[in-house]
């Protein structure tokens, strides 16, 4: 009996050198608990906390945030569910007929300057100056109008903030066109994914006091004047008008005074501070972040 022991022990050696190591520990190794609670605890406790991780927070489910809360226009949008105008372009059906007949009169005046050189090659003892002048102011004159030619395009007709659809965030929605003869596009963008490179309302203020300023009657408050004073008074008064309104007309046109540029996308779109702006142009200063 002995020996017969003796030998299944050496066979079970001999058979285990046999067998591979992960085998070996699985037969002839020390068996383990089946039932471990300590690791189903700890596995419940790493789920629960990816569950918590990955999962929404309620107050942004069931509250809105302090910006909404606080700004009155897009409280506005939450309660009524209705689109608020933050921006329409001013309306003026003689803008592209004044702009490109300027732009014009510039380029025309440009191509006679550079044309003028060539009448004048055969004037004898022509100083060596002339003609490259002339050449110089033509092109100056033509890269001015094509300079005015470009005010139309990129325009945005209207700026609105338009509520959730389908449970989604609020959006800005913005009419725009990048030429006045090309087709009218629709983009939308979530808040907070455009810019504007300056605020509006204080361009829009200094547009309406200029407006304000152009409008006023000369003759105001010289009820108490005699004739003469009146005339001397009055006349000043106009050379004072009108320069400042040309002034200021130059530097409207030509520094683009009152014209702020909102990115979305990759794209600019002018704004003309001088149409309609909700609150003055504050709404829009609050809601669209300066660059």
């Amino acid at each position: 009996m002995a020996a017969s022991s003796r030998g299944f022990a050496a066979f079970k050696q001999q058979s285990s050198f046999r067998l591979p190591s992960s085998l070996r520990a699985a037969l002839f190794g020390p068996r383990e608990q089946v039932f471990q609670p300590d690791a189903i605890h700890q596995s419940r406790n790493f789920s629960s906390s990816i569950l918590r991780r990955y999962q929404y927070p309620k107050s942004t489910l069931n509250k809105p945030s302090s910006f909404i809360s606080s700004d009155p226009v897009l409280r506005q949008v939450v309660q009524t569910r209705q689109p608020v105008v933050l921006y329409e372009a001013p309306k003026s059906k003689w803008y592209y007929w004044k702009v490109y007949g300027l732009a014009a009169i510039w380029i025309g005046t440009g191509a006679y300057s550079i044309k003028f050189q060539e009448d004048v090659k055969d004037i004898p003892d022509l100083a060596f100056f002339v003609r490259p002048t002339y050449v110089v102011v033509g092109l100056s004159f033509i890269a001015i109008g094509c300079y005015v030619c470009s005010a139309p395009t990129n325009r945005m007709r209207s700026l609105e903030v338009v509520p959730s659809m389908m449970g989604g965030p609020m959006q800005l929605r913005m009419a725009v066109k990048q030429a006045p003869w090309s087709k009218e596009r629709i983009i939308y963008t979530n808040l907070g994914g455009a810019t504007i490179s300056e605020k509006c309302q204080p361009m829009a203020i200094e547009l309406q006091e200029a407006e304000r300023a152009r409008r006023q009657s000369v003759w105001q408050d010289m009820e108490n004047m005699n004739i003469l004073s009146k005339a001397w008074e009055g006349s000043a008064r106009w050379m004072h008008q009108k320069w400042t309104s040309f002034f200021l007309k130059f530097k409207f046109a030509v520094l683009r005074f009152g014209i702020a540029k909102v990115e979305v996308q990759g794209e600019k779109w002018k704004i003309d501070c001088s149409g309609y702006l909700l609150e003055n142009g504050k709404a829009v200063d609050r809601i669209i972040p300066e660059e």
